[in-house]
């Protein structure tokens, strides 16, 4: 095929483009396969027999997203070759894995590139993104441009999503590690074994020679390393009062032990390396082992692992700390599964001498299950919770919201709710006192509340820094 360039909206085709009709989730895009041809494409890729003009060539393919994925992987010169691509997946803590990640190759002397939920960078310069992994046209494009600009490796989120609808079809995955697997996309999936076998699919794809990084500690990882043909280094935590441990059996034996946290610290000693960061709990630690063995993996030095993970401060609400001068805590998270909100609840308890004010909520059109779970575990952990909305999409947040309450009504002097998300955060810090911590979790990074398709602005770190300057003015 010869062809100008691809699309898969027919607003942007452009002359002798091909244009790959995708059976999209809500709309079909064989429906706009006519105003394709009028902006001048040439040929159609589609999954049905469909009529086109004479003069224009039909390709008819099994699958419309896997033939996008490799039409512009080839399109784009296959950039994944090019590059040491490593490729996280797991319910949890692929952000900030992949964050250290980053970090350890900067320090090494490498130019990097990441893509991931709050955005994409090549060499430290943010690029815009929509999706955690975007459609496989925008990320062949993105790699070819790391690629161009120099980058030798790149750290890469894969979601669920991503794997399911073939958007990192056809990449060359040298690493790929798996955090862990818990209750999250069951709108999406249906069942959490076909939730597991999607994220196997990246396992799956390892080149011949690629390295498979898994957390053991988690029951599902014997699943992710029946998939892989080379090399898998496994890592796992165990909790002992004081002391966690990461033992494995082979060549990158690594212990994890000496763990200490305070309020804005944790140490811990890897092997004879100790490190100091910013980014506390258990699950950093995991997040931090998985990053360390990563680099291992990659050849870094062990001296400079630890300059990379040191060096990296925060990352976007993830366990983020705002501090204005209050003298409570307050922290921002992206906590949107029971099992995150838990670990979340649970890092901050033995930090807090005084209350845990929660505030949450749950995205509409998504995994309903989860409501009343993620209730009936804010109002075991937390002093006091706070229920509002998150992306309410096309259903009614008071609806939303009256699901995470119904279980939990009995416990009305410990909860309270608002649909306006910035009242449910100003009411949090106003009530919150010396000693306590405030968690406003679910939203992490984001921008933008979507109500129906209408984008409403509320960044909850700044909803938190302009409340409490209020509060000081």
């Amino acid at each position: 095929m010869e062809f100008t360039g691809i699309s898969y909206d027919s607003r942007k085709v452009k002359p002798g483009n091909v244009f790959v009709a995708i059976p999209g989730l809500k709309v079909d895009g064989t429906d706009f396969i006519a105003q394709a041809i009028e902006r001048g494409a040439t040929t159609i890729v589609a999954e049905k027999e469909v009529e086109v003009p004479a003069g224009i060539d039909l390709q008819k393919v099994p699958s419309a997203r896997r033939a996008l994925a490799h039409l512009a992987n080839k399109f784009y010169d296959y950039p994944s070759r090019k590059l040491k691509l490593i490729g996280i997946t797991g319910t949890n803590g692929k952000t900030t894995t992949a964050y250290f990640i980053e970090s350890i190759l900067k320090a090494a002397g490498h130019q990097v590139g990441m893509i991931g939920t709050v955005g994409a960078r090549i060499n430290g310069k943010e690029i815009p993104t929509v999706l955690t992994t975007p459609e496989s046209l925008e990320l062949q494009a993105l790699l070819a441009q790391m690629v161009e600009q120099g980058v030798t490796h790149v750290v890469m989120e894969v979601s669920s999503h991503a794997l399911a609808l073939e958007r990192v079809a056809g990449c060359d995955f040298d690493i790929a590690i798996f955090t862990n697997l818990t209750h999250d996309h069951l709108d999406f999936h249906k069942t959490k074994e076909e939730y597991l076998n999607i994220k196997r699919k990246l396992f799956e794809m390892l080149k011949a020679d690629g390295i498979a990084i898994v957390n053991v500690d988690d029951p599902a990882s014997h699943h992710f390393i029946s998939a892989v043909k080379g090399e898998v280094i496994t890592f796992g935590v165990t909790q002992a009062k004081h002391e966690l441990r990461s033992t494995k059996h082979n060549e990158f034996d690594t212990n994890v032990s000496d763990v200490f946290i305070k309020r804005g610290e944790m140490a811990l000693r890897i092997n004879s390396v100790e490190i100091r960061t910013s980014l506390i709990g258990l699950p950093n630690v995991y997040n931090i082992v998985a990053a360390y063995q990563c680099g291992l993996a990659l050849g870094v030095q062990p001296n400079i692992i630890k300059k990379g993970i040191e060096s990296l401060k925060s990352v976007p609400g993830r366990f983020e700390r705002i501090d204005c001068g209050q003298n409570y805590s307050v922290i921002v998270d992206f906590a949107h599964s029971p099992d995150a909100l838990q670990k979340l609840i649970e890092t901050y308890r033995p930090l807090t001498k005084g209350k845990i004010i929660l505030v949450f909520g749950c995205p509409g059109d998504r995994d309903k299950d989860k409501r009343p779970l993620m209730g009936k575990l804010a109002v075991k952990l937390a002093d006091f919770t706070i229920v509002t909305t998150d992306d309410p999409h096309s259903e009614k947040p008071e609806k939303i919201i009256e699901e995470i309450l119904q279980p939990i009504k009995q416990h009305g002097p410990k909860i309270a709710s608002f649909v306006d998300r910035r009242k449910a955060i100003n009411k949090a810090l106003a009530m919150a006192e010396k000693g306590d911590t405030v968690l406003i979790a679910g939203r992490g990074h984001e921008k933008y509340q979507d109500f129906d398709g209408l984008k409403v602005a509320i960044d909850d770190k700044e909803a938190v820094q302009e409340i409490l300057a209020s509060y000081m003015s």
